[in-house]
Parts: structure tokens; C-alpha cells; sequence
């Protein structure tokens, strides 16, 4: 038997994803220890593979659980499913080709193709696979159940997503509908988000300094710092651009007060989230 942490290891899934398969009923612990601790056996194991196999392909969760229970008398209707999933694939790099050719020829007509519920349920399933278990618990404590959770947030993301405003900022963000699913479904992971947090903090007192020797944020050390600033946050979020992610926290820095002060603070410089944003602002300029 191995434990969940093993399992994650070995298959390279994280233990958020495993909890959340157990309790959407996709993969059940093949035994629970007297200290409530999940155990896999290797049949288990071998399932989960079966299922990181599907989620390669882009199937929906929510249709995998049915293609395994099919696999043992249904092989080609399994295969039929896999072709579909990379027929939509394929079209939607064919449209996305199409619209880069249009930009080559100057032709700005390049649109955000509208999310469905089965988009947004499955940006839902993949969020619940890799949010850290005290929000996900928040949220069902808030809601009441998981089902609520999931109609809330499925209707509130749908709402948001298709607005004019955000579609444009997610058309320069990601470039299409389809790179944004992709950046959610392989999240950078703890150890990844950590390291752009010492990396992020230590700019950050690097660019304090600079405010502190009187540099104003528009010379070329605070510019160069800005910028590794910036590629930094793309890469984190698996960005085509991050203009519009930078500029936004420019705006929180120079709206709300109290994260502003907050800022000033953590880093022991009166101004210094002010600082930072027409830093950023110069950037972009």
C-alpha cells in the first residue's frame, strides 16, 4: 500500500488532486488506515495512470469516471472519445492560426471565443484539483455543500468570462480560450510558486532601495528591475502577455490605500507601493 504523498510522487499529481478524486468519487483509496490516513494499493495506482492519461487528452473529469467504467467492454468507444477530444484540439489551433495570419496581414480582427458551462466546469474541476484545501474548505463552509460551491462559481465565472472587457483582457493575456484552459490545467505548483515569490520579493527590496538613494522609478536600474519584474509574472502564469496583469496591480497599489500602506510597510518605505506603480506605469509607457 502507499500512502497519498507517495502516490503524488510516483504519478506526479499533486495530493490536492488526489483528495479532490476521492471526493468526487473518480478514484477512491483502496483502504483508509485507523488514523484516517488514504491508501493506495496498486490497482489503484495503475487507475490513476488511466486517468492522468485521459486528463493528458484534455477529457473532461466529468466524462472519464464513465470511459473507465466502459474500458473493460468498450475499447473503441474510449478511442472514439480521445480522437474527439483532438479533433476540437486541432480545430481550435486551426482557428488560432487563422487569426495569427490575419494579424500578420493587419487585419485586427481577432475575437475570444464565448466559454460554455462545460468550459467553465471543467476550469472549476481543474481549479479544485490544485487550490490549497483551506479555500476550497472556506468555500464550502461558505456555500454549504460542494454542489453549491461548483453552481456558484460555475455561474459567477460564466457571468464574468463572456463580458466584453474581460474577454478582452483574457485575448491579450492569453491570445485564446484554449491557452488559458491549458495554463490552469498545469499549474506551476508549490514549489514553483514559491520560487517567484523569494524572486518577486527580492526585486521588490532591490527596487525599495532604489527609491531610498533618491532614484526616481523611470532610471534604467529600476526600468531593468521592473522588467525582470515582469518576465518573471509571465512565466509564473503562463502568460502571451503580461502587460495587462502588471498594470493591474499598478492600479490596486494606487487605489486602495490600505494595500498600498501595506506594501510601504512590509518593506519598511513610505511610498514605496506608489513607487512601484509608476515604475511600472514608465515601463509600459
Amino acid at each position: 500500500m502507499k500512502t497519498v504523498k507517495e502516490v503524488a510522487k510516483l504519478t506526479g499529481v499533486s495530493v490536492r488532486a488526489l483528495h479532490y478524486y476521492d471526493q468526487i468519487g473518480l478514484l477512491k483509496p483502496s483502504k483508509v488506515s485507523k488514523a484516517g490516513y488514504r491508501l493506495y494499493d496498486d490497482a489503484a495506482v495503475e487507475k490513476l495512470r488511466r486517468i492522468l492519461f485521459f486528463r493528458e487528452f484534455g477529457v473532461p473529469l466529468k466524462e472519464i469516471g464513465g470511459l473507465l467504467e466502459a474500458e473493460k467492454t468498450d475499447r473503441e468507444r474510449i478511442l472514439a472519445a480521445q480522437k474527439d477530444t483532438l479533433l476540437r484540439r486541432k480545430k481550435q489551433l486551426e482557428r488560432l492560426m487563422a487569426q495569427i495570419d490575419n494579424a500578420l496581414r493587419g487585419e485586427k480582427n481577432m475575437t475570444y471565443e464565448a466559454f460554455t458551462q462545460e468550459d467553465v466546469e471543467e476550469l472549476f474541476h481543474t481549479f479544485m484539483e490544485h487550490a490549497p484545501e483551506e479555500i476550497i474548505d472556506a468555500g464550502i463552509r461558505e456555500f454549504g455543500s460542494m454542489e453549491a460551491y461548483r453552481e456558484n462559481y460555475v455561474a459567477k465565472a460564466l457571468q464574468l468570462y463572456n463580458q466584453p472587457q474581460t474577454q478582452e483582457i483574457l485575448m491579450e493575456s492569453y491570445g485564446d480560450k484554449q491557452t488559458l484552459k491549458d495554463a490552469a490545467s498545469h499549474p506551476i505548483g508549490e514549489e514553483g510558486v514559491k520560487e517567484y515569490q523569494r524572486k518577486i520579493d527580492e526585486l521588490q527590496c532591490q527596487l525599495a532601495q532604489c527609491k531610498r538613494e533618491g532614484k526616481k522609478s523611470s532610471t534604467l536600474e529600476a526600468t531593468v528591475l521592473i522588467g525582470e519584474y515582469a518576465a518573471a509574472t509571465k512565466k509564473v502564469f503562463a502568460l502571451k502577455e503580461e502587460r495587462h496583469l502588471m498594470l493591474s496591480m499598478a492600479d490596486t497599489w494606487e487605489k486602495y490605500e490600505a494595500m498600498a500602506q501595506a506594501l510601504d510597510r512590509q518593506y519598511q518605505e513610505p511610498g514605496f507601493a506608489r513607487y512601484l506603480a509608476e515604475g511600472i506605469r514608465y515601463f509600459y509607457r
